[in-house]
């Protein structure tokens, strides 16, 4: 099972940071975010993010490492953080966009309850619906 490892500027491993931002995905610019590392074994498989943070929703996003793809780390990583972020965050929505040609991706969404809710051209927008679980809700 994989664990999520919050990240914070000073414990992003330089590797990990050099690989993800050499092929375009950006996780580092917003400031209203959560980024946690996903770890298998102690060992940094990908990265997953809840970014444009309000009161009451986020967007979603996911990488994995191309060498460790197909291993079922994307579903649970978003699965444990869907969790997260109804338990602890107390959000109720939660919106991926994906493109639709990424049948893997759209297989991770799909596996954790999203539904399709927009196509755009090349992308689709998944949203999930969340009861808040919060403590104190």
């Amino acid at each position: 099972m994989v664990q999520l490892v919050r990240i914070t500027d000073d414990n992003l491993a330089d590797d990990i940071y050099k690989e993800v931002t050499a092929v375009g995905v950006d996780f580092f610019s917003s400031d209203k975010q959560y980024l946690w590392a996903i770890t298998f074994r102690g060992e940094i498989v990908g990265l997953v993010s809840l970014y444009n943070l309000s009161r009451t929703s986020a967007d979603l996003g996911y990488w994995i490492k191309k060498t460790d793809r197909h291993q079922g780390y994307a579903k649970q990583a978003v699965s444990q953080v869907v969790f997260l972020a109804a338990h602890d965050l107390g959000l109720q929505t939660i919106h991926a966009v994906i493109r639709s040609d990424n049948f893997a991706s759209v297989s991770v969404i799909r596996a954790n309850g999203f539904e399709l809710r927009l196509k755009m051209g090349a992308y689709c927008e998944y949203v999930l619906k969340l009861a808040s679980k919060k403590a104190g809700k």
